[in-house]
């Protein structure tokens, strides 16, 4: 049984790339949330958690984004029972990562227009990182970049 190369090569460099630009955002996150605000207060004590989003971490997300919302439902009865779970725990979504990507490469094989599909898809990806679109709305925009991949994958 011959294997394709580009479902495998794909889903490494993908899941790769998510852990460097995840780890890397969640490692800036946590060093800007670090910083003292009163006393022993911390950023994290403070509304600042939901407005600190560095652009690797939003990278990570949008370019991954139906593997995240796969991996915030598994981890949800995780973060009831450990509320002060270490934020680094998310980045068990890679699995998940690696099944997605492998799932693209598996479509993207039969079609011809695949490597400009994916430059298309990484460039609209980083630019979703860099847009300025309030606290969270990299999310809407991810959403919107995988429903044109999807359609555009199916077609």
């Amino acid at each position: 049984m011959k294997l394709n190369r580009l479902r495998v090569l794909l889903g490494l460099s993908q899941t790769l790339v998510a852990a460097i630009f995840g780890g890397v955002g969640v490692w800036q996150r946590s060093q800007i949330l670090n910083q003292r605000l009163w006393g022993d207060q911390t950023l994290w004590n403070s509304t600042a958690r939901f407005h600190v989003w560095p652009w690797p971490l939003k990278f990570a997300i949008i370019t991954n984004l139906p593997a995240f919302f796969a991996g915030a439902l598994l981890s949800a009865p995780i973060r009831l029972l450990w509320p002060k779970a270490p934020e680094a725990m998310d980045l068990a979504v890679l699995p998940l990562v690696f099944v997605l990507w492998y799932w693209v490469g598996v479509r993207l094989e039969r079609k011809a227009h695949s490597k400009m599909f994916l430059a298309l898809f990484t460039a609209a990806c980083i630019v979703g990182a860099f847009l300025p679109l309030g606290y969270v709305g990299y999310v809407p925009y991810g959403v919107t970049v995988w429903i044109v991949a999807a359609i555009l994958i199916r077609h």
